[in-house]
C-alpha cells in the first residue's frame, strides 16, 4: 500500500510543475517583448525628440505630414494623440518656426489642410532617419532571415489590431512611407474597404 502511494505522490510531483508550465506558457515571452517593445519605442521618442523644435508630439506630427500631406487638424490630432485645442496650438507654433502652412482645403471651405514647408520637410528628414537608425541598431543582433520573420509577425499583428484610417495616422505617425512600397495597413484598409463595398451592379449610397 505504502508502495502505491508512494508512486501515485512521484507522479503527482511530476505533473504538478507541467501543468503549471503550460498553463503559463507564453507569459514569459509576453513579458520579454513587453520589455523588448517599450526599449525601442522609448528610445525612437527620445532621440526623434532631439531632431524636433521641442519635446512631445512634434516630430510624430512632422513625419506624419511627410507622407500624409494634407491633413485637417482632426486628423493630425488623431495621428499624434492631442486633443482638437492641443493640436491647434502645436500646429500654431510650427506654423510659428515655418515648418508647417497652412492652406485651403480642395473641397471643404470651412477646413483647413496642412502641409509641410521646405524646413520642415528637412526636419521631418533628419527625424525619420534618426528613427530608423534606432531600430536599425536595435535589431542588428538579428540576421536578416530573422528580420524577415519579425517583420511577418508584425504585419499580422497590426493588421489584426487596427481599428479604422484615423487610427493608422497614429499607427503609422512615425513611419518612414517611402520605405514602405507595400505598406501591411494600408492593405489592410483595402481589404477592408473591399469588404463592406455594394456587390456589383447594386446601387451604393448617395
Amino acid at each position: 500500500m505504502g508502495g502505491l502511494v508512494l508512486e501515485r505522490t512521484l507522479r503527482l510531483a511530476v505533473y504538478v510543475p507541467r501543468t503549471y508550465s503550460r498553463c503559463m506558457s507564453g507569459a514569459r515571452e509576453r513579458n520579454i517583448f513587453g520589455a523588448f517593445a517599450l526599449m525601442i519605442s522609448d528610445d525612437i521618442q527620445r532621440a526623434t525628440a532631439l531632431r524636433a523644435p521641442e519635446a512631445g508630439p512634434t516630430a510624430s506630427a512632422l513625419a506624419l505630414l511627410a507622407h500624409e500631406p494634407g491633413l485637417s487638424i482632426r486628423s493630425l490630432a488623431a495621428g499624434v494623440g492631442l486633443s482638437h485645442a492641443g493640436t491647434v496650438r502645436l500646429v500654431d507654433r510650427l506654423v510659428a518656426d515655418g515648418l508647417i502652412e497652412r492652406r485651403g482645403h480642395r473641397t471643404d471651405g470651412r477646413t483647413r489642410s496642412l502641409f509641410l514647408t521646405s524646413n520642415g520637410k528637412s526636419v521631418s528628414k533628419e527625424v525619420l532617419r534618426e528613427r530608423d537608425q534606432i531600430i536599425s541598431d536595435g535589431l542588428s543582433v538579428l540576421t536578416s532571415e530573422e528580420i524577415d520573420t519579425l517583420a511577418r509577425i508584425s504585419e499580422r499583428v497590426l493588421q489584426s489590431r487596427l481599428k479604422d484610417r484615423e487610427h493608422s495616422f497614429h499607427v503609422c505617425r512615425l513611419c518612414s512611407y517611402a520605405d514602405c512600397k507595400q505598406c501591411p495597413v494600408d492593405a489592410e484598409l483595402a481589404r477592408r474597404a473591399l469588404d463592406t463595398a455594394p456587390p456589383s451592379g447594386f446601387p451604393g449610397r448617395a
